[in-house]
């Protein structure tokens, strides 16, 4: 298990061809560079007009809107959206209104690149995947102290794909879900936890690699809302075995032309 305080990750400013300031936070991993572990970072374009254009990516993903307001494709998307797209899979454009937008991207392996649509439909191994969106709503009042609530977020999948809310009154604890797929993300929308003494404010993230046990969150005064967030078992489908995407060139990464997105 790797557990990432928001005030523990990197922040790297990015100007933006269409003339915004945003920035990227690395919490494990880096985009842009291929490797065989996993991925976690907060994409920042808070500005309005952001906008990155439709493309896929050859490995599972989930994304988290946590700010701003945007629409993903046809679909809006404020906060707490979540995205999940099977690899090789286009989605978007992501389109910012007024606000611009902040959504997290969390993978459990590194991305080879950015491929853009439709430009790049040749290097699709076949037809598109699963493309499902959720939300979790955080603005209700939580549990009563000692008392927490899980919500299942997401219809059954064959291969364990999963999103889960745990909400957690005041001092509460609770136990996340078996890491029974291929690894969990623990995102901390709302609110203070700790896990094995190590405090996780607003916007910390916790990596659950596949079978290990899942981790024991203990609300801080004011209670909690965590998003977790599982990928597939791997299977045949391409891009879901990080065991077998762990054999790319790493010096093969599809990098974006220039005002694509990341």
């Amino acid at each position: 298990m790797h557990a990432v305080a928001s005030h523990e990750a990197t922040e790297v400013k990015t100007k933006r061809p269409d003339g915004g300031v945003g920035r990227r936070v690395d919490y494990i991993g880096s985009p842009g560079l291929i490797d065989p572990h996993p991925q976690a970072f907060l994409v920042d374009r808070l500005y309005p007009g952001a906008r990155i254009d439709p493309h896929f990516h050859d490995i599972d993903q989930f994304q988290v809107v946590v700010d701003g307001d945007c629409r993903m494709g046809k679909k809006a998307a404020d906060p707490v959206t979540f995205q999940y797209a099977d690899a090789y899979t286009p989605y978007g454009p992501i389109v910012g209104a007024d606000l611009g937008f902040a959504f997290f991207t969390l993978r459990p392996i590194a991305s080879g690149g950015f491929f853009p649509m439709p430009e790049n439909k040749h290097n699709m191994p076949g037809r598109a995947g699963r493309n499902i969106a959720g939300r979790f709503d955080t603005s209700r009042p939580r549990p009563a102290a000692g008392a927490s609530v899980i919500e299942q977020l997401m219809a059954d999948q064959p291969d364990e794909v999963n999103a889960i809310g745990i909400r957690l009154g005041p001092g509460a604890e609770a136990a996340g879900p078996a890491s029974n797929g291929g690894g969990q993300y623990y995102l901390v929308c709302e609110g203070v936890v700790s896990d094995q003494d190590k405090e996780l404010p607003r916007r910390s993230l916790i990596h659950v690699p596949a079978g290990e046990p899942a981790p024991s969150l203990t609300a801080g005064s004011e209670g909690a809302d965590v998003l977790v967030l599982q990928f597939s078992r791997p299977s045949e489908r391409p891009g879901s075995d990080p065991a077998q995407l762990a054999s790319r060139d790493p010096n093969a990464y599809m990098a974006r032309p220039e005002g694509s997105g990341r």
